[in-house]
């Protein structure tokens, strides 16, 4: 049965406009694709878009059809408006997705950008003390070990004053990849402030934070930094480490204690470790001994 009222064109016009919006689809599904990380999320919508394709094609191939057919019939009419019914849907959800993938990408930046140091692209001091908080807690709740490592770069207000401050931000950044690159990734890393990092070690005795300090300290003394053409003499780190064992104590007082062996890193002469060893567990925080590393 035909319907001589609407002519054969008009069905090849919601054909095409099916055609145009399928593939008008794929545009937002590969900016989606382009920013999520390379997984399974990013697989997902490139066969989205395969099928996007396959659709496409279908449609086209029934348009030419359609065009070489005979008369109008109920079949092509309803068909048509179905894929362009179809067609409408996936283009506005594909569009609505892309929106909602860069609200979640400035999201996601917003996030990193209150947590991370720019300079060091590791954390800030902020999210690292935070981390240090949440770790006190859990050694006290579960009775275990810890250590943290008080960071500090030697001579680094000469490095400034003799090569300005870029050069200092550039070697602070390479400080940061080496000590990433020795530090397991499950453990902690932050900028505590001005040339100072902080390293947290879950679950880490004062032999093993000692053996991960002095391999640290190695790595970062044989390490060449060149800034604009210009090779900085290796720089050296001092090296305070205190341990918490699960006697309540807080994040003042393990940096209270880092801080004063990093001092006595730098009076033995920079360039070494000193670890604090509480001498009486809780009974006073001030009391502990400190070890110079060897040479």
């Amino acid at each position: 049965m035909t319907i001589p009222a609407i002519p054969n064109l008009v069905i090849q016009l919601i054909l095409a406009t099916s055609v145009v919006l399928f593939l008008s689809s794929l545009l937002p599904i590969r900016r989606i694709c382009a920013m999520l990380p390379r997984g399974r999320a990013r697989s997902t919508w490139r066969i989205m878009g395969a099928l996007l394709t396959l659709a496409a094609v279908g449609v086209a191939i029934f348009l030419r059809i359609n065009t070489t057919d005979g008369p109008d019939n109920y079949e092509d009419w309803i068909v048509s408006l179905v894929f362009l019914a179809a067609s409408i849907f996936v283009f506005t959800v594909s569009t609505l997705a892309l929106h909602t993938a860069r609200d979640l990408s400035k999201i996601v930046d917003l996030e990193r950008a209150a947590i991370i140091d720019p300079v060091t692209e590791l954390f800030n001091r902020r999210h690292i003390m935070a981390l240090l908080d949440a770790q006190c807690q859990h050694s006290c709740k579960h009775n275990s070990p810890f250590s943290i490592l008080l960071i500090d770069v030697d001579n680094f207000k000469a490095i400034n004053d003799t090569f300005g401050h870029r050069t200092g931000d550039t070697v602070l950044k390479e400080l940061g990849r080496v000590i990433s690159h020795i530090i397991p990734e499950s453990r902690a890393i932050g900028r505590y402030g001005g040339e100072e990092f902080l390293v947290i070690l879950p679950q880490s005795a004062s032999s093993q934070a000692w053996r991960i300090a002095e391999e640290l300290r190695k790595a970062v003394q044989a390490t060449k930094i060149a800034s604009q053409r210009t090779l900085i003499d290796s720089p050296t780190i001092s090296i305070g480490i205190a341990t918490a064992f699960g006697w309540k104590e807080t994040s003042e007082d393990l940096i209270e204690i880092a801080d004063e062996a990093l001092y006595s890193a730098k009076a033995a002469g920079r360039n070494c470790i000193c670890h604090a060893f509480e001498s009486s567990g809780r009974q006073s925080a001030s009391r502990f001994t400190t070890v110079p590393a060897t040479q």
